[in-house]
């Protein structure tokens, strides 16, 4: 009897993967989000340059400092955007932001993050994601067949 409560338990977490009918929303939404990234990373490094440096080179990264700020602003803003227009085929909402909706029990998270960036980085490692407030499987390499 355990075995085969143990089964259809395994059944019902692990179900295929859908695939994405339209996958151009999601792929944007990505690679702008791993720009934005990127460009915060970028952020830091010039911050911790211009604490490194001779006191000659700091007015080069004040500078540098002064347009990668305005620069994360615009990056963010873009994939803010992107994220907010793929939707989940299935229920609609946006499984790359977080809002405070109720999230599935299946939904899945890495601790330090939220549910949408643990999606961003799902498509970015596995090509896959879990959207978070269906729990439905995708993935993006899957065909309509």
């Amino acid at each position: 009897m355990e075995n085969q409560e143990e089964s259809h338990r395994k059944l019902t977490l692990e179900q295929r993967s859908r695939s994405v009918p339209y996958r151009q929303p999601f792929v944007s939404a990505v690679l702008w989000t791993l720009v934005f990234y990127l460009a915060v990373i970028g952020f830091f490094t010039v911050i911790a340059t211009f604490f490194l440096v001779p006191s000659e080179m700091r007015r080069t990264a004040a500078y540098l400092i002064a347009a990668m700020l305005p620069a994360c602003g615009l990056l963010w803003t873009i994939a803010y955007f992107k994220r907010r227009k793929a939707t989940c085929p299935l229920c609609k909402c946006t499984p790359f932001l977080d809002n405070l909706a109720h999230k599935h029990q299946k939904a899945f998270k890495v601790r330090p993050l939220n549910h949408g960036t643990t999606a961003i980085f799902n498509v970015v490692l596995a090509q896959r994601w879990r959207c978070m407030y269906c729990g439905t499987p995708f993935d993006i390499l899957k065909t309509k067949k």
